[in-house]
């Protein structure tokens, strides 16, 4: 059965080859919070390759095995198990992935998840939520129904323009009196990091895209939609001696890489 719908999309690939694609990237998800649903990732390692943009090129199964009219156009899938329905480059719908009960039977067909909307849209998956994701190789992907003469739906990865914006956060001091080397209850832990959390918003700020979680160095990396983003604090500061660079402006562009350095004093003397 698995061959087939792999012998299956190969013609609809072949159907594909020279055909101009829409330009389509993540970005109509930058307005949910990427911890909407989830803290950390729900996706396991082996399944990480999931994540970005795929394009429909197909369906198939049903009553008479011939599949449906496609009724959208991409899927956008993002880190926290967060997914889109994009038609004619609008988003019209989206929600959560959640994980269902893989069993040693039904492991080979793939992960199997619910698609849950918070957004409903007129749209076959709408209505038959839950699905076998089943990649095939790193390019192909591919929503198996969990039982028969229900519905299938094909895709091809889509090139998604990216960017990527780095840095690190200094903090300090956090004693009254610092020393050479720091005292352990003096350096920067994961919640020191909390408590000062920054974030990057939209150039606006009227938007949140995401919390910057740095390594307990204060190092960090994100990878964004191009654009101009403001980088500055979650929460406004207003109280206290307290003096940093942001906000900060930062444009992304497409495969490039941007550095910056955060600085925070606390005030603490």
């Amino acid at each position: 059965m698995k061959s087939f719908y792999l012998i299956l999309l190969g013609c609809f690939s072949m159907l594909i080859v020279g055909c101009k694609t829409e330009t389509i990237s993540l970005k109509p998800l930058d307005a949910i919070l990427s911890t909407k649903y989830y803290s950390t990732d729900i996706i396991p390692e082996d399944y990480q390759e999931i994540y970005g943009v795929w394009k429909v090129v197909g369906t198939s199964g049903g009553f008479a095995g011939n599949g449906f009219e496609k009724d959208f156009d991409f899927l956008l899938l993002k880190k926290n198990g967060i997914f889109g329905i994009v038609r004619h480059d609008t988003l019209i719908a989206y929600g959560k992935l959640t994980l269902l009960p893989q069993t040693e039977q039904n492991s080979t067909l793939g992960l199997y998840c619910n698609f849950e909307f918070d957004q409903n849209a007129n749209i076959q998956l709408n209505n038959d939520t839950e699905k076998y994701i089943q990649l095939a190789g790193k390019d192909t992907l591919n929503l198996i129904a969990p039982c028969c003469d229900r519905y299938n739906i094909h895709f091809v990865r889509e090139n998604v323009a990216t960017g990527t914006l780095r840095g690190k956060i200094s903090i300090g001091p956090l004693c009254p009196v610092e020393t050479v080397p720091p005292r352990p209850e003096c350096l920067p832990t994961e919640e020191t990091y909390k408590q000062w959390q920054t974030t990057v918003w939209n150039r606006s700020k009227t938007i949140k895209i995401c919390n910057i979680n740095p390594d307990i160095d204060g190092n960090f990396e994100v990878t964004l939609s191009p654009g101009k983003y403001i980088v500055d604090f979650e929460t406004p500061r207003s109280n206290g001696p307290i003096m940093t660079n942001m906000p900060l402006d930062v444009t992304i562009a497409t495969n490039e890489t941007i550095s910056i350095s955060i600085d925070i004093d606390t005030g603490i003397r």
